[in-house]
């Protein structure tokens, strides 16, 4: 697949009279060597510019085409960026000449759904990170680069072969000039009269190494899967961190996410690649110095309950983050750096659901609502070992529910050193195993207790309160000297609502503590 490479422009230098002439004309583009055209544009294409044709050729079919340079080290951090996206597919990606990526994914057909899906994801991957792609398939490696050659060179309309058999036949009836071997025996092969692959096969073996060497037959049984293909992976770098310059200056917090995609794309490439997973990252913008006290770089930080790898799932929350803030100034570009990794174990497909799926995609529902509203406003209820009622439940923000530690008390005669060890943590879903009151208890408690007025021997909340209960005693907290010695009662007032009160045992003053629905 030869997505076309990033290059600076730089365009050729011609004499008056071809600038006179050329300015009438419409512009378009192409990229160039010393002597040929590698790819061209939609509008040079139009024009009858191929790829293979002389620079001089090319400017004779269309007299605005403006010639570009390659720029080798800036397509090769482009070819390593597609790379590490996509080993999402497959762990086997190398590099080929003519600017082509090479995949061998014949382990991972079935995870994907098939060739056609798995195609399909490819290109669309390429598409995300901002290239355009040729993609062919075929069983062996040099089978797959001819026929995507081909495709670009439009010499054939088969570029998707599954069986060597129909491989061999494709490969026979495609133009020797697609060989990588053919600029160099061009004019050779063309005196001998060899017009395609197959020509070339039926001469005498002993005819063609003479002329061309051994390379030209070993690359014919490598194409047709006769002979063993040894390749050298492609190997993602042991940390993640990604960058990416803005080709203008963006304004709104919201248009970087179509940039950040990409980074986002590598990152599960990566991730991917690690067999991990991670709970956060930190998405680095570079400011463009608009003014005197603007930063020259801010930080974004995200970070979510439960590890994820998924694209689509960190897109979606870098996106409602980045709709919450404002930039400090223009951006110019992007870079991406992973933190918080950790292992990751794929799930195993089950016939019945399992509590574990249920449960990890509710942590994703409460990960996008924090993402929208705040993690600050998405709150947990915690269970606490106090029979106080104020302080025997807790509200924390859902993210730290993971996070939770406790202290380990330090021994005498030891250097003093902070220990940690983790301590039980309540899952979202399941209740404690505590014992339950013996009077109902409301869930709805006043964040804090209200003196009530006294009308007689009845306490006074609007309308005079009747007890319903007996008494329910709670006395606690004596080691943290907030001690509490109170009279707890259900009450009710004449219209039917219903009210916890309780009595402090020293003074005999009642408080209103929490109202039942």
């Amino acid at each position: 697949m030869p997505p076309v490479p990033s290059t600076s422009r730089l365009p050729e230098s011609v004499d008056a009279d071809a600038a006179t002439d050329a300015a009438s004309a419409p512009r378009c583009y192409a990229l160039a060597d010393h002597t040929r055209i590698l790819i061209a544009d939609l509008d040079a294409l139009r024009s009858g510019v191929e790829p293979g044709n002389t620079r001089s050729h090319a400017l004779a079919l269309a007299p605005g085409l403006v010639l570009l340079e390659a720029d080798p080290a800036r397509e090769t951090r482009a070819f390593e960026a597609l790379a590490l996206a996509l080993l999402a597919y497959t762990p086997k990606v190398s590099f080929a000449q003519s600017h082509t990526l090479l995949l061998e994914v014949g382990s991972s057909l079935r995870l994907f759904g098939g060739v056609r899906a798995l195609l399909g994801k490819v290109a669309a991957t390429v598409a995300g990170c901002g290239h355009a792609a040729r993609v062919a398939c075929a069983p062996t490696a040099w089978g797959a680069w001819t026929l995507v050659q081909a495709r670009v060179t439009r010499s054939s309309r088969r570029w998707h072969v599954l069986k060597e058999t129909t491989l061999a036949r494709v490969l026979d009836s495609l133009p020797v000039t697609l060989a990588p071997f053919a600029a160099q025996h061009d004019h050779a092969l063309t005196q001998i009269g060899c017009a395609s692959l197959g020509d070339l096969r039926r001469l005498p073996r002993e005819g063609i190494v003479r002329r061309f060497g051994d390379g030209v037959l070993g690359w014919l049984a490598q194409a047709r899967g006769e002979a063993p293909d040894p390749r050298a992976w492609f190997a993602a770098p042991p940390s993640f961190h990604a960058a990416l310059e803005l080709q203008a200056r963006v304004e709104s917090a919201e248009a970087l996410l179509f940039a950040a995609r990409r980074l986002v794309m590598q990152l599960a490439g990566w991730l991917a690649a690690q067999h991990a997973a991670l709970s956060g990252f930190e998405l680095r913008l570079e400011h463009e110095l608009a003014s005197r006290h603007a930063p020259r770089t801010s930080t974004l930080a995200l970070a979510w309950a439960s590890p994820s790898r998924d694209a689509e799932h960190l897109l979606w929350l870098l996106r409602e983050r980045l709709n919450q803030t404002e930039l400090a100034a223009p951006v110019i570009g992007l870079a991406l750096v992973a933190s918080q990794v950790s292992e990751y174990a794929a799930p195993t497909d089950t016939l019945f659901p399992m509590a574990e799926a249920a449960e990890a995609s509710l942590g994703q529902l409460f990960e996008r609502i924090g993402a929208r509203l705040g993690e600050q406003n998405v709150l947990q209820l915690f269970v606490e070992d106090d029979h106080r009622p104020e302080l025997a439940m807790s509200a924390r923000p859902y993210r730290e529910s993971g996070a939770k530690r406790a202290r380990k008390p330090r021994k005498a005669g030891k250097p003093q050193q902070e220990a940690l060890a983790s301590a039980p943590v309540q899952s979202a879903f399941d209740l404690p195993e505590v014992p339950l009151p013996t009077q109902p208890r409301p869930a709805w408690l006043l964040e804090k207790p209200l003196k009530l007025a006294m009308r007689g021997d009845r306490p006074v909340y609007r309308r005079p309160l009747k007890t319903l209960t007996r008494t329910e005693r709670i006395e606690s907290g004596w080691w943290d000297g907030e001690g509490v010695g109170r009279d707890y009662y259900v009450a009710a007032d004449d219209q039917g609502r219903m009210f916890w009160l309780y009595r402090e045992r020293i003074g005999g003053q009642w408080y209103l503590q929490g109202l039942f629905g």
